[in-house]
């Protein structure tokens, strides 16, 4: 089963991820900071990452630089109430999928499915 980790500090976002990609057969891991994502993966291991990028006490690219330090780090995908151009250069500068807000549970699942597909075609 393919294991993700949805890390938003908006709870009701939240549970409405988690319900929803485990609708889509994902098993679901959620942490509501960037500092206790980090220490999950650094615990677990889980095959992709999908971040907020508005949150707090780090935001979701210092989140990714913190991840991306770790042996393993799964592909990310920022999602994001602004959808700047800006925004989505920053995080494809990561090396990270992006989905603006608000998006179809479906569209995530499918990008999900992506980054993998990447993932594995390298």
């Amino acid at each position: 089963m393919t294991r993700i980790l949805i890390v938003d500090d908006e709870l009701q976002i939240l549970e409405l991820l988690d319900l929803s990609m485990t609708q889509y057969g994902f098993a679901v891991t959620t942490a509501n900071s960037g500092p206790e994502a980090v220490q999950l993966l650094r615990s677990g291991r889980f095959d992709v990452v999908i971040l907020d990028v508005l949150m707090s006490p780090w935001d979701g690219f210092e989140t990714a630089r913190h991840m991306r330090s770790l042996p393993g780090c799964p592909p990310i995908i920022f999602l994001s109430g602004v959808s700047g151009l800006a925004e989505q250069q920053r995080g494809l500068s990561l090396g990270a999928a992006f989905l603006s807000k608000p998006f179809r549970p479906s569209r995530l699942s499918e990008i999900i499915w992506q980054v993998l597909d990447e993932k594995t075609a390298l």
